[in-house]
């Protein structure tokens, strides 16, 4: 049997160790054999598998230390941007930098100016020093490539928060950004919160986070003030930003007293009668009529509109009520 001991010595079936002055630097990586998904595959989504898999070549230290203070920088910048949003999904700064580093890897095995690796962006780039009359150096070739992969980490950090994000809302079952931007020609409601119940039902559009904050900056405005710009209004809804309690897990499964092999007899039989009555209930509420439908809902609105713990089912029992027809409900 033949393996690694160390990065530095390849110890042989004998027992004989044979000394290395370089680590192995070839891999292999085998191709993904599905389509990915942050819900399920979340480290494989923010390391950008499909560059990574590409990727035959292992960098050595040496090769990679030139560009080490660009990684940490823009590790540390996205970290402290988002530090509510990694709290979220158990990161901290280390593993941040180290995402940083497996981009690092990508971008030397794939998009480094190097005459070894990227001959044919050598030669070009070379070639437009040579019409510059700018004489062709390491340095030169040095910069171009921090330059290069400045962008292309931004490009990657960009692309980890909003997988955290979408992983964050998997976790909390609900939105995580700061604030959700809308946009519209008619005046905004005094309470901006109506746009999260049916933003269109005001004449308002759901904007781009990104296109929101370039032009909340143009307009030097701050974030959650109003403002107009090109014949629109530009709103930003603050969202709910509670912590998950133990409330949220209950029912979850988590709990394994939950288990009906944890209940007692009379325990299962008081969760048996509820489960009979609430079929009952809903098989009623599918065969009536849908002036019966909508009185249901409507009491069930009016009993509980006022209990912020039945947030959530008053928004979804008043969009029901408007598709349904009824278009002046708040």
């Amino acid at each position: 049997m033949i393996g690694l001991v160390a990065g530095l010595y390849l110890r042989t079936a004998n027992g004989a160790a044979i000394f290395f002055k370089e680590i192995m630097q070839e891999v292999y990586r085998p191709q993904a054999g599905r389509k990915v998904h942050s819900s399920n595959d979340f480290e494989l989504c923010y390391i950008r598998h499909q560059y990574f898999r590409r990727v035959k070549y292992n960098p050595t230290e040496a090769e990679m230390a030139p560009y080490k203070k660009i990684i940490k920088f823009l590790a540390q910048r996205t970290f402290y941007t988002y530090p509510g949003l990694f709290h979220v999904v158990g990161m901290t700064f280390d593993d941040v930098f180290a995402i940083g580093n497996i981009n690092l890897v990508n971008f030397l095995g794939l998009f480094e100016i190097s005459p070894s690796k990227n001959v044919d962006k050598y030669d070009a780039f070379t070639a437009l020093l040579k019409k510059m009359n700018r004489a062709v150096t390491d340095e030169q070739i040095l910069n171009k490539n921090k330059a290069n992969l400045t962008l292309f980490m931004k490009q990657r950090m960009t692309d980890l928060v909003r997988i955290c994000r979408q992983k964050a809302k998997n976790i909390k079952g609900m939105r995580v950004d700061e604030y959700l931007p809308f946009y519209g020609a008619p005046p905004p409601p005094d309470d901006l919160h109506k746009l999260l119940e049916d933003n269109e039902a005001y004449g308002y559009f759901k904007c781009d986070l990104n296109l929101y904050r370039a032009l909340r900056k143009r307009k030097k405005k701050k974030a959650g003030e109003i403002f107009d710009f090109a014949g629109n209004w530009y709103v930003a809804v603050q969202l709910d930003h509670r912590n998950i309690t133990v409330l949220d897990l209950a029912g979850a499964g988590l709990d394994p007293y939950e288990s009906s092999h944890n209940l007692n007899p009379e325990e299962i039989l008081f969760k048996r009668e509820a489960e009979i009555k609430f079929d009952f209930h809903l098989k009623e509420y599918k065969n009536s009529s849908k002036e019966d439908k909508a009185k249901t809902i409507m009491s069930f609105v009016e009993k509980h509109e006022d209990n912020p713990s039945y947030h959530s089912e008053i928004l979804t029992a008043r969009k029901l009520l408007r598709k349904m027809g009824y278009v002046n409900v708040r």
